[in-house]
């Protein structure tokens, strides 16, 4: 299902219904199929938490009598297994058989897969259902990014203490979660089997049956038959090893991965250059009011990928350890190399742009203090920025709403909520001109036009 937009209410810039060109998908459960609440909640929440470039984003969560709505960022690109198996039909024609993608294009998926579990892995997330089904493709483009999705057996993992629930598919799931004693390396497994699919279009392990699949990954033993793999570089075959190493314990982080020699060769380089303005951006950004900075962070992830590629692309630039977030070191070490002039109080700056408390900057963190005046204030995408907060489509963001959007989670007996009213009341002030305690388009309008002091 797609979603296009938002209603129009009074206040809406002229040409509104039009301009607007914001697509995404929106997820539909019936409530009452729901058979675990707990887990659909658990699934939920970990998605919510998760801002990487490479994994789908979620938006928002509403329900109403009868169904929970998941509003997703869109993707039109199909499944990665369906674009396997395109590929393989097609090296078939030519008379290649037993070949998928070629290495560098095998290398640029598993870079991206890879950052992504590093990623999930840094916050101590574990996927637990990896397969080429569980990817999508941002576009029909022949070199369209991944996103990884589906995180309905998801789990918040503690570091040494092993999990028993047996999850995963056939195929892909590793011995340890077969016999239900296993830690997050279970997803370098299953990444190592998709890293074999890419590159010969059929899994290591298999079988006719389910039984006899697992019975094979059980073993643990799989090898590069030939003909198919003989044009494949040893160092590829390498990588696909160390990731199927059956015993989890000598099995690489997917740090250690994305180090390897063979993603280090054939992946592509990130494209373009660092901004030379890069600097007093993210100095201007820590200048920002508060709601401004949040109502950027909106704009950032309504954006889609193509208003954003430069900024995308500077980002991937500074990414080293490809982990989709970034420390103080690789934005310095990142900008030094490129020439890029630093702020003498760039450490300052960068401590101030981390308004997570993370100890590095997010992607979304990243391309909202970005963003050019050309990209944000464009009246569509204001709009869409103001009716995120004006839930209810009045036309008016109140105190209510701002909470809501703010700390969606607050509970007002916390004794935190005191400090939260005190931010929502400032939030208030930076904008409410006339004080009659909400916020008017026209309002929001010259909150967002008033120009970034650092």
């Amino acid at each position: 299902m797609v979603c296009k937009g938002h209603k129009i209410t009074k206040g809406a810039p002229k040409d509104a219904e039009k301009d607007m060109k914001i697509e995404r998908a929106i997820k539909a459960i019936d409530i009452s199929k729901i058979s675990d609440k707990h887990r659909f909640e658990l699934e939920v929440a970990i998605q919510a938490k998760l801002d990487h470039p490479y994994i789908v984003k979620l938006y928002e969560v509403f329900k109403d009598a009868k169904r929970m709505y998941l509003v997703m960022e869109l993707c039109t690109g199909g499944e990665l297994f369906d674009r396997i198996v395109a590929e393989a039909e097609k090296n078939a024609d030519l008379g290649d058989n037993g070949q998928a993608f070629d290495e560098r294009g095998a290398a640029n998926y598993m870079q991206q897969i890879m950052g992504a579990m590093r990623y999930l892995h840094s916050l101590n997330f574990v996927h637990r259902d990896i397969k080429p089904e569980n990817f999508l493709l941002q576009n029909k483009s022949a070199d369209s990014p991944l996103k990884v999705i589906d995180f309905g057996l998801a789990k918040n993992f503690t570091p040494g203490e092993p999990m028993k629930t047996k999850a995963g598919t056939p195929y892909y799931v590793s011995p340890q979660v077969l016999a239900g004693n296993y830690d997050e390396k279970c997803d370098i497994w299953s990444c190592g089997v998709i890293a074999y699919i890419l590159l010969c279009g059929y899994p290591p392990f298999f079988g006719d049956d389910d039984e006899k699949i697992l019975r094979s990954v059980k073993r643990g033993e799989f090898d590069f038959p030939s003909p198919d793999w003989d044009n494949i570089t040893p160092a590829a075959k390498d990588m696909i090893k160390s990731m199927l190493t059956f015993d989890q314990n000598k099995r690489p982080s997917a740090a250690t991965v994305l180090d390897h020699v063979w993603l280090s060769d054939h992946a592509d380089k990130p494209r373009g250059e660092v901004q030379k303005d890069l600097g007093s951006k993210l100095r201007n950004f820590t200048g920002v009011s508060k709601l401004k900075k949040v109502a950027l962070t909106l704009i950032a992830q309504q954006l889609n990928e193509g208003a954003i590629e430069e900024l995308k692309n500077t980002f991937n630039i500074l990414d080293k350890n490809r982990d989709g977030t970034l420390t103080m070191r690789e934005i310095e070490e990142g900008m030094k190399s490129h020439a890029v002039t630093l702020p003498s109080d760039l450490h300052k700056t960068l401590k101030a742009l981390d308004t997570d408390g993370s100890g590095s900057v997010d992607y979304t963190e990243f391309i909202a203090a970005t963003l050019s005046t050309q990209q944000y204030l464009k009246k569509e995408v204001l709009w869409s920025a103001f009716r995120t907060f004006d839930k209810d489509g009045d036309g008016q963001i109140t105190k209510k709403e701002l909470r809501n959007m703010c700390h969606p989670d607050d509970d007002a007996s916390n004794p935190a909520s005191t400090v939260i009213e005190k931010q929502i009341n400032e939030m208030m002030s930076e904008a409410d001109l006339d004080g009659d305690g909400r916020i008017s388009w026209e309002e929001f309008q010259k909150m967002m036009e008033v120009p970034h002091k650092a």
